[in-house]
């Protein structure tokens, strides 16, 4: 990581210096005890069930040479070499992660969008590596604490640092891009999410329209142009721009996708009078065209395609992003349990309806959440489309669920009703046949990991 002298800290929040020199060195940064190393920063944040100045003593014993405190913390400690005291835990973590991105000399990447973005960032990621030395967002670093930290952590030799970032309001976006300031910015879609956060789908897409509209003029946009909210965003930003899809006009053009889940979707698009063909190791058309963005942001950033396509090609999805593993019989499990909405568990049911397996297509789908006054008819509608997809057997795993479940059994189709995911896990893999392609699908809240962790530990793992 980068070293910040504590007088570089002070400077960048505008705190009071309660202890310590500002020439002691601050070589990592941490809002967690638990992930703090010898020589860190500790920034004490206020929680509304634990409050971080109740660890500053825990900091001092793994290492912390400075905290960064609201309020000088009682006891006799131990304490930190160095404390620094502001009005706004927060607030002075935005202002380093700020301080610390005008050093950064790498092109600066960042996505958003209402899905994909996380397998969007690991592609473009991978395909910058393939030619520069890459930071990225790690884990779910994407918000107002997240991106500091982020910030804060690239190497002072990256050549390229790729950020994701999210939202649940408005105003984020604006927010994080600002700390971000990004050569390049993505916004892969809109779609119906957070909608217990926002009145409609065009609020989100202005929500999400913020990148655009602090992008500097002389950074460029990425812009997906099957999607009209995004077009219409991205009119918000007047600099360059390179654009994909499946338009004519498209600097990346979409000529074909094969939608499966097994071995992996595929693609095909042309740019600068040149046919580009890759295969993924992730299935579906999502990832597709999450492959499709990465690719034009790799455009964006001047380094060479095709290297950066193979890269792409070789990528694993991480857990929860559609990693798919092989057990005994013949049954093969997609591990799609970080996220869902309507949209992207709809685009999972086109693949498994286009992936016909030896056995049964199985769905195990948590509850969708913040979806606002349309929940359940959300659901509903997810059930019916589950039996229209050619499932054999849904799993709805929540109360919500309970809804997709009563469709899916009026449609015809065998459903079950799990409480929660420990029920759900106990369960799903007695209802396993060989044969089956086993999709799992949800919310990160619903925790529907533990099902795919009961599943292969039923079951065991092909080598």
């Amino acid at each position: 990581m980068p070293t910040l002298s504590v007088g570089d800290i002070l400077q960048a929040t505008g705190g009071t210096l309660l202890s310590g020199a500002p020439s002691l060195a601050v070589t990592s940064y941490a809002i967690d005890t638990r992930k703090l190393a010898g020589g860190g920063a500790f920034f004490a944040l206020p929680g509304t069930k634990v409050d971080g100045h109740a660890f500053v003593g825990d900091a001092a014993r793994a290492g912390a040479l400075l905290a960064v405190v609201a309020r000088a913390p009682a006891g006799g400690g131990p304490f930190p070499a160095a404390m620094i005291k502001v009005d706004d835990v927060a607030a002075a973590l935005a202002r380093c992660g700020a301080y610390a991105r005008q050093r950064i000399r790498a092109k600066v990447v960042v996505i958003t969008g209402s899905a994909g973005k996380t397998t969007t960032k690991e592609f473009v990621a991978a395909g910058l590596g393939a030619t520069a030395k890459v930071h990225r967002t790690t884990g779910n670093l994407n918000n107002e604490l997240g991106l500091p930290l982020s910030l804060l952590s690239c190497p002072d030799d990256a050549e390229a640092a790729v950020f994701e970032i999210g939202m649940n309001g408005p105003g984020q976006i604006a927010f994080l891009a600002r700390l971000a300031d990004p050569d390049v910015a993505l916004v892969t879609n809109v779609l119906p999410v957070h909608l217990e956060f926002f009145e409609s789908i065009d609020d989100i897409a202005a929500a999400k329209g913020e990148l655009f509209a602090v992008l500097r003029e002389n950074a460029t946009s990425v812009v997906n142009l099957d999607d009209g909210n995004v077009r219409v965003q991205a009119s918000r930003h007047a600099g360059p721009r390179v654009t994909y899809g499946r338009a004519e006009s498209a600097d990346l053009r979409l000529e074909a996708i094969e939608n499966r889940f097994i071995p992996g979707a595929s693609l095909r698009f042309t740019h600068a009078g040149h046919t580009h063909a890759i295969s993924l190791k992730i299935g579906g058309a999502h990832a597709a065209l999450d492959a499709l963005a990465a690719a034009a942001t790799i455009v964006a950033c001047g380094v060479p395609l095709e290297p950066a396509l193979q890269a792409i090609a070789a990528t694993e999805p991480a857990p929860g992003r559609g990693r798919m593993t092989r057990l005994p019989g013949d049954i093969v499990v997609v591990d799609d349990t970080y996220n869902s909405n309507p949209e992207a568990l709809a685009s999972v049911l086109a693949t498994l309806d286009a992936s016909p397996p030896p056995g049964r297509r199985v769905l195990v789908m948590g509850d969708m959440l913040e979806l606002g006054p349309r929940s359940i008819a959300f659901h509903e509608a997810a059930g019916a489309l589950a039996a229209q997809s050619k499932v054999a057997l849904l799993v709805g795993v929540g109360p919500l669920s309970r809804h997709a479940v009563e469709a899916a059994r009026r449609a015809g189709i065998e459903a079950h009703a799990a409480d929660n995911a420990a029920h759900a896990a106990q369960t799903v893999p007695g209802l396993t046949r060989p044969g089956d392609l086993v999709v799992i699908k949800g919310s990160r809240g619903v925790k529907l990991e533990i099902v795919v962790e009961a599943l292969i530990a039923r079951r065991g793992e092909v080598a």
